[in-house]
């Protein structure tokens, strides 16, 4: 069966009143997507379709997350899918990474629901994707962790540390890393590595800089925390990213 017909099969389960996904082509800075119990996009927007780079929907159906991203980020996320496949549970609010075909990592915000189909069994995991950045943009000006984030991103780079966030922002400890998290979705420390990484990123695609440089002057410990880190976040090692998209 290729891909358009187990599309088809697909999307024929799910009751008519439940079949909303085609709202999502016109809400902006929102991706779409639904995959049946193997894993298999079947339903996605176009917004979702252009981050992939596929022009015609047709090529798109039946790809798996093994086809599109490095394989832990792959295994992370299809182990996301199982839980829900497994409990009927969602998971909301996760925060975590995709990249562009051209390498550029950018940080989302998913939330993934089980999909039903008239019986009421789990056939499959939808979700909606949104920009993480955005997050921090739709803060007011005024907000109580603002003079917080102002300082991470002027000094990421650099020795951070959260007593001193906290400090900044008039708050308790746990006081900020509450309220950080509630804004955010991550916590303030997590939230320093993310942007380490980004900057990595960038710098193994610009520059000719070793590896162990790049690690120091972006505020790791050393290369073996720096190649960890990027790792965990990025499904490759450094070296693997600057040689996949130099």
């Amino acid at each position: 069966m290729n891909g358009s017909a187990l599309r088809t099969a697909f999307l024929s389960a799910i009751p008519p009143e439940r079949a909303f996904h085609l709202l999502f082509d016109h809400l902006p800075g929102v991706l779409f997507f639904a995959k049946d119990r193997e894993g298999r996009l079947l339903a996605a927007n176009r917004a979702l379709l252009d981050l992939y780079g596929y022009a015609k929907e047709e090529d798109f159906w039946g790809v798996t997350d093994f086809e599109l991203l490095p394989r832990s980020l792959a295994e992370k996320f299809r182990a996301d899918d199982l839980r829900i496949l497994r409990t009927g549970a969602p998971m909301l609010e996760i925060v975590e990474l995709f990249i562009s075909r051209q390498g550029i990592p950018a940080w989302f915000l998913t939330n993934k629901l089980p999909v039903r189909n008239r019986e009421g069994e789990v056939i499959g995991v939808m979700g909606t994707i949104q920009d993480y950045e955005k997050q921090r943009e739709l803060l007011p000006p005024d907000s109580d962790i603002s003079p917080a984030l102002a300082h991470i991103r002027s000094n990421f780079h650099r020795e951070v540390s959260i007593p001193e966030l906290a400090r900044r922002c008039g708050l308790s400890v746990r006081q900020f890393e509450r309220k950080f998290k509630g804004h955010l979705k991550t916590p303030p420390q997590q939230y320093l590595v993310k942007m380490r990484v980004h900057a990595a990123c960038d710098e193994l695609r610009r520059t000719r800089k070793p590896i162990a440089e790049i690690a120091t002057d972006l505020g790791f410990y050393d290369q073996a925390a720096f190649t960890r880190q990027f790792r965990k976040h990025m499904g490759m090692t450094p070296l693997h990213y600057r040689k996949e998209y130099r």
